[in-house]
């Protein structure tokens, strides 16, 4: 791809092998979702300028916890680019933002329409018919919510996913992490890979825009539970841990801790039974004869299982239903799994210094390349760490 000279080329994105090496990206983008489009980006090898506003991300301050000067859920979704501030309601700043967006071969922005009207960015998208646009909207435009403030818990709670999540007790609940954000970032970045590819194999077509909506991108998580709905009117039930369609599939009550065992066939529900050691217990019950009986009659089965269980500790069944493949797995808490052997002996994790001098682990991509894990070549930058050289190449 070829670009013009004034992109401040950095020289730690240059001859890494990495997929993307050489790609461009103008992250514009803040809070989660367009971050983590654009990281994904970096961590293939992209060379990725974040613009930031004054002050810098919000996402800087979203703390309790911090780590140094900045909240730990900015440098969870900002490594391996640089940062540059800049006033987008100037003229100024304006100018600058379309200098690197003419030299790039992507744009990633999550602006609300009208606060993108105010920057100038839809008439700067209409200039750049080379560059990739990928916008990141609160739901689809056109649509009555699209102009509307969204974050991760709206589109949690209007996509219905909260109502798929928790029991009769709690009643819905949200997903522990920012799984709306993370799934409409996960989104962006196939579609920011897909115009790159198209752009590459057709450089003759205008790029293409390409919107990442989060509430329709949160109800494509509902997968089976909306399948269910749209094919059958069937409205899920409040389940807590339990699956809809598949029994037992939930962790259960040991004499010491939980654990998840998941029967996805009848080889492996004979497979449970008989290293439960009670058969009679079980298998000779026609209520559990198949996994349809065994779904209807889920809270009966529950309560043999965990009658069966409470006899021995978490450890002492893992060991014995692992021999008799049977799929299953702790409930670990963090720190429980991050000790695990599987990551803490593996390259998942890496300590980066950051720019205060403190050093903490980071999670790398969990992509592997050719048999290698891509690394953190940037850890998260200071707010406009590197605006100076930025400026100065771009001779504003």
């Amino acid at each position: 791809m070829a670009h013009a000279s004034r992109w401040p080329d950095d020289p730690l994105a240059a001859d890494t092998g990495l997929p993307l090496a050489g790609v461009r990206v103008l992250d514009l983008s803040r809070v989660l979702a367009g971050p983590l489009c654009a990281m994904i980006a970096g961590d293939l090898g992209a060379d990725v300028i974040k613009v930031e506003p004054p002050g810098g991300d919000p996402v800087r301050q979203m703390g309790p916890p911090t780590l140094g000067d900045d909240a730990t859920y900015f440098l969870a979704v900002n490594r391996n680019r640089r940062s540059i501030e800049v006033d987008l309601s100037t003229a100024a700043g304006r100018e600058l933002v379309a200098r690197l967006a003419a030299e790039a071969d992507a744009v990633v922005e999550n602006f609300l329409p009208s606060q993108a009207e105010a920057f100038g960015l839809p008439a700067l998208k209409e200039s750049l018919p080379s560059v990739v646009w990928i916008t990141i909207s609160p739901a689809s435009s056109g649509g009555p919510l699209a102009g509307r403030p969204a974050f991760d818990l709206l589109a949690q709670a209007r996509s219905g996913l909260m109502s798929v999540t928790g029991t009769t007790e709690t009643g819905p609940l949200k997903t522990g992490a920012p799984i709306a954000d993370v799934v409409t970032g996960l989104y962006g970045a196939i579609g920011l890979l897909t115009g790159l590819l198209e752009r590459a194999r057709r450089p003759t077509r205008p790029a293409r825009r390409i919107e990442a909506p989060l509430l329709e991108s949160t109800m494509s998580a509902l997968v089976n539970q909306a399948a269910g709905f749209l094919g059958a009117g069937k409205v899920p039930e409040f389940l807590g841990n339990d699956h809809p369609s598949i029994v037992p599939y939930a962790p259960y009550s040991t004499a010491d801790l939980d654990i998840l065992i998941a029967v996805g066939t009848e080889r492996q529900w004979r497979a449970l039974v008989e290293a439960l050691g009670d058969p009679s217990l079980v298998a000779n019950d026609a209520r559990f004869a198949t996994n349809a009986l065994r779904v209807e009659h889920r809270d009966a089965l529950r309560e043999l299982l965990e009658g069966i269980l409470a006899t021995r500790g978490v450890d002492a069944w893992i060991e014995e239903l692992e021999a008799a493949g049977v799929p299953c797995a702790p409930v670990n808490d963090l720190p429980a799994a991050f000790a695990q052997e599987q990551i803490a002996a593996g390259d998942l994790v890496e300590e980066v210094a950051l720019a205060g001098g403190e050093t903490t682990g980071m999670l790398r991509s969990p992509l592997s390349i050719d048999g290698r894990r891509p690394p953190i070549r940037r850890r998260p930058p200071a707010l406009d760490e590197h605006g100076d050289s930025i400026r100065a190449s771009l001779e504003v």
